[in-house]
């Protein structure tokens, strides 16, 4: 029978038109595919995504929050291209030095003792269910595995061994099964009821929406309902681990009020839990320093990195802690992925890692971080439909609501993906300033690569206060509607 012939190309046929042809091909995430327009893209630089147009676009997301050295950073691609003359991939049983020196590196910078081990992986989702395997099978191996019978334990021994993941109502670990399980964002909600079970959701660490009340009080009565919870659940006999973002990501660009990280550190060696820090958004410089949690003080037991590790290659890392680690030196870790360790990802992690350690850059991340904040206080001060101005670092966001008094948001969590104000005044910021922000977050989000200037940083400001504009009057006509208005 002949091979049936393949058409050729539409692609190749008109190579300055192939916008339609993803639209018609590609299924974008988490969006309904009816409309789908991707926007044509020539080229990319620094902060600028150039279209075939002409157009220049300031990219306030870092791409998903990717691209924290902003695109096509030379230092990070003369890396590349020199990996790529040598090895791009191997399996495990072989070692390259791209991947061994990250491992390395990532193992001293973290928190903690030196000699911590690094799973590798492609995606944070990935690293976020290697954290939550490794959890169980951590107190797996310490119930059954380290003595010959189980220690004494403070519950019944109704399950064999701690398998109870505590996590929270404002977080996203990622898309996979076990990751949007643990994940308190409503895009859990898509795999309902089919999540992963033992997942125990607490609440939230929020000074602005707090539901303990203010200041260090409301931070201890959060810390004792956490601890209640913990006993609830069965405590040490049932909860393997606490799983956090330092800063709360796309829930709402949330930093913790003070000592409450202190806190859940303490609550877990308490009752002898591990504490997991998914660093997805937050690490690699993000906030002004490469992991959050130094700015908290913590050492956590496992550390999660993606997005911007790779920069980008799609790696994430799970960095276990020295006592986890040998918890699997005569025991199996139970995981693993096909591209693991890949050489050319690990030599653009190296790469980005000397451009963060360079002197003066984070320090210029922290510096620029508060011209920024204090630049977005000022707006929200003269701007009604800003409820609250939250960040650190490079990492912000405006939260608009109906009415500042009430602080009756402009989105609520079930409204996450219906059309509001948030998506218009995105669609205005790209279409009259030339700003790329997501449509799908609970306010203005203020994302820029780290190698933003000022300048740039200014153009950002000035886009910004126009869209608020826009937000003011619309709110004072009354001509804003949601869902549930």
């Amino acid at each position: 029978m002949e091979p049936k012939k393949l058409p050729t190309s539409t692609l190749l046929m008109n190579p300055n038109d192939f916008a339609p042809v993803q639209a018609r091909h590609l299924m974008q995430c988490w969006s309904s595919q009816k409309g789908y327009a991707p926007i044509p893209v020539a080229e990319t630089r620094g902060c600028w995504i150039h279209t075939t147009d002409g157009r220049r676009i300031f990219d306030l997301r870092s791409a998903h929050e990717c691209i924290n050295l902003g695109f096509n950073h030379p230092q990070v691609l003369a890396a590349m291209r020199a990996q790529m003359e040598k090895v791009i991939y191997v399996t495990d049983d072989f070692a390259t030095a791209p991947t061994a020196e990250l491992c390395q590196r990532l193992a001293r910078l973290a928190p903690g003792g030196p000699d911590k081990k690094v799973f590798l992986s492609q995606s944070g989702a990935v690293a976020v269910e290697a954290a939550i395997k490794a959890a169980r099978l951590y107190q797996y191996n310490r119930v059954f595995k380290s003595s010959g019978t189980p220690p004494d334990i403070d519950a019944p021994m109704q399950y064999p061994y701690p398998y109870k993941i505590i996590s929270r109502y404002r977080s996203w670990h990622g898309s996979s099964a076990g990751a949007a399980s643990a994940s308190g964002d409503p895009r859990r909600w898509f795999q309902e009821p089919f999540n992963l079970p033992g997942v125990v959701f607490a609440p939230d660490a929020h000074a602005y929406r707090s539901c303990f009340g203010e200041r260090s009080e409301a931070v201890q009565a959060n810390l004792d309902y956490f601890d209640y919870i913990i006993e609830q659940e069965g405590g040490s006999n049932k909860v393997a681990a606490v799983l956090i973002e330092p800063v709360v990501g796309s829930n709402g660009i949330i930093p913790p009020p003070p000592a409450y990280l202190q806190g859940l550190r303490a609550l877990s060696d308490k009752w002898n839990l591990l504490l997991i820090a998914d660093e997805t958004m937050t690490g690699m410089g993000r906030t002004g320093r490469l992991f959050a949690t130094e700015h908290y003080g913590i050492e956590p037991d496992i550390i999660i990195l993606g997005k911007a590790l790779g920069v980008y290659c799609p790696l994430a890392a799970t960095i276990f802690s020295e006592k986890v680690s040998r918890s699997f030196d005569d025991h199996i870790f139970g995981h693993g992925q096909s591209f693991s360790g890949h050489a050319l990802g690990c030599a653009a992690a190296v790469a980005s890692l000397d451009v963060l350690q360079s002197e003066g850059f984070l320090e210029n991340v922290r510096n620029e971080g508060e011209y920024l904040g204090m630049r977005l206080r000022e707006l929200a001060s003269r701007h009604p439909s800003v409820g609250d101005v939250r960040g650190l670092g490079f990492f912000w966001t405006l939260e608009l609501v109906k009415n500042r008094a009430t602080k009756t948001p402009l989105r609520r969590a079930t409204e996450k993906y219906s059309p509001t104000l948030v998506n218009r005044l995105s669609e205005f910021l790209l279409r009259e300033h030339q700003v790329y922000i997501p449509s799908d977050k609970f306010g203005l989000w203020v994302v820029p690569p780290l190698i933003a200037t000022r300048d740039e940083l200014d153009f950002v400001l000035r886009a910004i206060d126009a869209a608020l504009t826009l937000a003011d009057t619309e709110l004072a006509t009354n001509t804003v509607t949601t869902p549930s208005s």
